[in-house]
């Protein structure tokens, strides 16, 4: 007995030392962004003409649209990154807590996206000290590692900007969040073709035809947890926005199993937006990838107004 419970006692200390472990690595591959981070964070949803998915300005030319820009070229943590080698380990759930809103699709030029509406309790994007996800009835939100973050928008990329050992998916849908602090984290879904999928089909179906329309439907609402696989493991690492000024300290967790859209669905997405929107795999330099090692499911509540 003697023998077993020193056994326990070292089991437990590892289990232990590996959590404190894989904290610590979180904490420091979370960056704190300049305080300019919300001009940047909508920097690729204008529709602004200066940069593009093709010829001059494309992603080879993002770096050289001026100095605002200039890490989409010279930076060291830059997404997207191709998911070959990584380290397993056990991370954290991601907690989702997303809510019904009204549709507000934009279509920007680059992709379409859902803007998230504001409640009065959110009043900015940024949740206040000491706020949990109980003072946001009406946001949605997640939880990760301890930190509240708020939905700002969700977008789509076709074909998926992150690859699986250099294999791209159709699709590629991007939740883009951020929390007190100014970090952003941004929860990626990859999309393969398979079955029709509902929810998908009401999003394009509300999706404007034309380069700076807006579709608002406030009969209708959008609740993005639909969108979501039933598993909830991912990768995780620091890495940058995917659009000039391609700014850096984004956490990116991205969701191991894919969903399912078809391929008529595919289709109609690109025709939508009229060119393909992805940019090219980034070198990982120095950085490395975490992995959930183990199948889990996330807590996931999904609340009707």
């Amino acid at each position: 007995m003697e023998t077993f419970s020193l056994q326990s006692t070292a089991i437990a200390d590892t289990l232990l030392l590996n959590r404190a472990l894989t904290r610590m690595v979180i904490r420091i591959i979370v960056i704190t962004l300049a305080l300019s981070l919300p001009a940047c964070l909508h920097a690729g949803e204008t529709g602004h003409s200066t940069w593009g998915y093709d010829g001059d300005h494309g992603p080879l030319h993002w770096g050289k649209l001026g100095p605002e820009s200039s890490l989409c070229e010279k930076g060291m943590n830059q997404s997207p990154i191709d998911l070959l080698r990584t380290r397993k380990t056990t991370l954290d759930d991601i907690q989702f807590s997303y809510r019904d809103a009204p549709f507000h699709v934009v279509n920007n030029g680059h992709t379409l996206q859902e803007v998230e509406p504001l409640s009065e309790t959110a009043k900015s994007r940024y949740p206040k000290h000491g706020q949990t996800v109980l003072h946001f009835d009406k946001d949605s939100t997640i939880v990760f590692d301890e930190d509240l973050y708020l939905l700002e928008q969700f977008h789509f990329h076709t074909p998926s900007e992150h690859t699986v050992d250099h294999k791209h998916y159709p699709m590629e849908l991007h939740l883009v969040h951020h929390n007190e602090r100014h970090e952003v984290a941004v929860v990626a879904v990859f999309m393969e073709e398979g079955k029709h999928n509902p929810f998908f089909e009401t999003f394009l179906e509300h999706a404007p035809t034309k380069v700076g329309e807006v579709m608002d439907d406030h009969n209708h609402s959008v609740n993005p947890i639909t969108l979501l696989p039933e598993r909830r493991s991912y990768y995780l690492y620091s890495g940058s926005f995917t659009t000039p000024p391609c700014s850096e300290g984004v956490i990116w967790m991205i969701l191991h199993d894919p969903i399912e859209v078809s391929a008529e669905q595919i289709q109609k997405f690109r025709a939508l937006v009229g060119h393909d929107n992805v940019r090219p795999t980034q070198p990982l330099h120095k950085r490395f990838v975490l992995e959930t090692n183990f199948a889990n499911t996330n807590t996931t509540t999904a609340t009707k107004k």
